[in-house]
């Protein structure tokens, strides 16, 4: 008797269909093997690339956004996607199994999990399309594609283990699979070839993240060092608007201390202690 929960797990059938008829070294354990070990490892690094982007889309201050001029491509991927997800959803509410063929019923416990695995994948990558569609960043995009792809693999070796045993299926099961698959190579065609047409994202400006220690300083307007409070009028001083030109500084770049400007007599620190000596 092999490993207790191994078993439970796979629920294999020695001497079954998947032990004789193929020539795996996993024997009786080949559809949880490859289902485990290609399959569910696949989606796991698609579902992973793509909570990264929405992650970068979503919080990433200092890559530059843009728009999509058109969205009904990302509409086509999502419907393709949505089909990706649909899918196993069904199957896994069905209880309809891709690799009972020696009677059983229900669900492995191994094909359950691919099949949570593989819908949440997919819905990671609706998610991502969607908002792709309000916000679009170049950075990590081939990573995800390239996700996309390693999926496909995964799918080419289960599509030859499938192949081995064509025989034994039902019409409806294969051919569902098989448009199943159809599917997620439209959809890695799709995305491979997709070069989107951007625009700037309006109102954004990413933060810089280079070093600012050696940047040429940019003289305040006016060449005024000390702090202009003192000859504002009425008005400005109600107002701030004699920080105009400092706040017109922080808005093309961030503020160091070489902006700042000095402090008044009155501001500064021998002053105020004498004033204090006197209360």
């Amino acid at each position: 008797m092999g490993f207790e929960p191994l078993v439970w797990y796979c629920q294999p059938v020695e001497g079954g269909i998947w032990a004789t008829v193929t020539d795996s070294a996993f024997g009786a354990y080949t559809p949880c093997g490859i289902d485990s070990v290609v399959v569910c490892i696949s989606h796991l690094v698609l579902l992973g690339l793509c909570f990264y982007r929405i992650w970068l889309i979503r919080n990433d201050l200092k890559v530059q956004r843009y728009q999509l001029r058109s969205k009904y491509y990302n509409y086509v991927l999502g419907l393709l996607a949505g089909y990706c997800i649909a899918e196993p959803l069904f199957r896994l509410v069905m209880g309809i199994s891709l690799f009972n063929l020696e009677g059983q019923t229900g669900l492995a416990p191994f094909e359950m999990v691919s099949l949570i695995i593989v819908a949440l994948a997919w819905c990671s990558m609706l998610v991502m399309l969607g908002i792709e569609t309000g916000i679009y960043i170049r950075e990590f995009r081939w990573y995800v594609r390239f996700g996309a792809a390693y999926v496909l693999v995964g799918d080419a070796v289960m599509l030859n283990l499938i192949l081995s045993v064509t025989d034994f299926y039902t019409g409806s099961v294969l051919y569902m699979y098989l448009l199943t698959l159809f599917i997620q190579v439209l959809f890695g065609v799709f995305l491979f070839v997709y070069i989107p047409q951007l625009d700037p994202y309006p109102g954004y400006v990413p933060i810089r993240n280079d070093p600012l220690i050696d940047a040429e300083y940019e003289a305040l307007l006016g060449g005024e060092h000390v702090c202009p409070e003192r000859d504002a009028n009425l008005f400005s001083r109600i107002c701030f608007g004699w920080m105009t030109p400092l706040m017109r500084q922080g808005y093309k770049r961030p503020i160091t201390e070489k902006d700042v400007w000095r402090l008044d007599t009155w501001d500064e620190t021998e002053t105020l202690i004498k004033k204090f000596a006197l209360c």
